[in-house]
């Protein structure tokens, strides 16, 4: 077989590309420090990489989710800690408050500084988190939970959401716990009410209800769960009905600014000039708000009456509150212990993630890390064998006749 002297050339320049080619690529293992470099180096161990790769990613993921739920019950359980101070606080004052042997002066006093304590307690319901969504708003994270109507009285603006984060393949966790459940749905000790005024009333300034308070429980439990309704006839008289069925309890009751107005065993005041026309509600409840109960607590304490039956209602009025602070007290321990449950399993869960994370890098290094000692031999073998190809291409390439002559 005739072999040509181009073939000759071919034949040996392949050789020096090919061991070339492998030189490099070991070298470029040993840079890298991954034996499997492209799919084509080993399938099966390039299917297994990009899974292990894979898990890492969401493990990951879950890891920084475990870190952003955790710091979201951190900062709830921090300011559960100071609500319950504060709340705490109030009711030493309506303990204080409840001595009978306090004077209108004292009593006003000790309202003044629980004033101060609800603005501090309606701050604290109304704290936003790092990224300036309001923590306790439920899925409402833009909405203020906790403001004031044209009355002036706290109401619950959120809703009853809970924010969950997945911490695992099938584990979600609870990292928001929403101000209507902590706060708002509080069961009370006896049957109360709340106040609020009509959005659609037409006085100019608006009109407002006092929160109010029961003075005759037994009158006000025979008449419980109907809601009443106060209708201005015109800017100087009112009617009371009946929400549910329109009955008339009072008709054409003159009205006095700030004048107490009773009626089935309540008591509340009406401020303002209304117009024909405005509504005002007084609606049973079963559940209160602790911001409700210190705002009825500072109205008892504004209009204590210093007589045998005004000191009873006032008693009541004090007992009622510290029953119902208890309560609030109650639900807000129930909250942090809830809070503290799922933080211990995060704390459980990101050392899981971890020991998973540890695990699967170990697989992967053994399946895709190369052995050093292994490319480096390799890498010396590849080294000769080229100096070998230069030198067999050197020889072969001066077999001709015109070095002969």
């Amino acid at each position: 077989m005739r072999i040509s002297t181009q073939q000759l050339f071919n034949r040996g320049l392949e050789q020096i590309q090919d061991v070339t080619a492998q030189q490099q690529k070991t070298q470029l293992q040993l840079s890298t420090g991954k034996k499997v470099l492209t799919p084509a180096d080993d399938p099966v161990a390039s299917t297994r990489i990009l899974e292990l790769n894979q898990e890492l990613a969401i493990n990951k993921q879950f890891q920084r989710n475990v870190e952003l739920a955790d710091g979201r019950l951190k900062l709830q359980d921090d300011l559960l800690g100071s609500v319950d101070s504060v709340v705490q606080r109030i009711r030493e004052l309506a303990i204080a408050a409840g001595n009978g042997i306090l004077s209108s002066d004292d009593l006003s006093s000790i309202a003044s500084e629980v004033e101060e304590r609800l603005d501090q307690l309606a701050g604290l319901l109304n704290s936003q988190d790092a990224s300036g969504e309001y923590v306790f708003s439920g899925f409402q994270g833009g909405t203020q939970p906790f403001q004031k109507n044209v009355s002036g009285a706290y109401t619950y603006q959120g809703d009853d959401g809970r924010r969950f984060v997945q911490v695992e393949q099938s584990v979600s966790i609870a990292s928001t716990e929403n101000g209507k459940q902590i706060f708002q749905d509080i069961p009370v000790n006896e049957n109360t009410f709340y106040t609020y005024a009509s959005n659609t009333n037409q006085s100019v300034p608006t009109a407002q209800i006092t929160a109010g308070q029961v003075i005759d429980q037994e009158i006000y439990d025979a008449f419980y769960p109907e809601d009443l309704t106060v209708t201005f006839n015109s800017a100087s008289d009112f009617s009371v009905t009946e929400s549910s069925t329109g009955r008339v309890v009072a008709a054409s009751l003159p009205y006095s600014a700030n004048s107490p107005i009773v009626v089935n065993g309540v008591q509340f005041e009406i401020t303002g000039t209304p117009v024909a026309g405005d509504d005002f509600f007084v609606a049973s409840s079963e559940k209160q708000g602790v911001l409700t109960t210190v705002e009825k607590l500072v109205y008892g304490l504004r209009n204590f009456n210093n007589s045998a039956s005004g000191r009873e209602v006032f008693s009541n009025v004090v007992n009622s509150a510290i029953g119902n602070l208890d309560s609030a007290e109650t639900s807000i321990l129930e909250a942090r212990s809830q809070i503290g449950a799922r933080q211990n399993t995060m704390e459980t869960t990101a050392e899981q993630l971890k020991d998973v994370e540890i695990l699967t890098k170990e697989i992967l290094t053994k399946i895709e890390a190369v052995d050093y000692a292994e490319a480096v031999s390799l890498l010396s073998v590849q080294q000769f064998t080229l100096e070998a190809a230069y030198s067999s291409y050197s020889k072969v390439t001066s077999l001709s006749l015109f070095d002969r002559l």
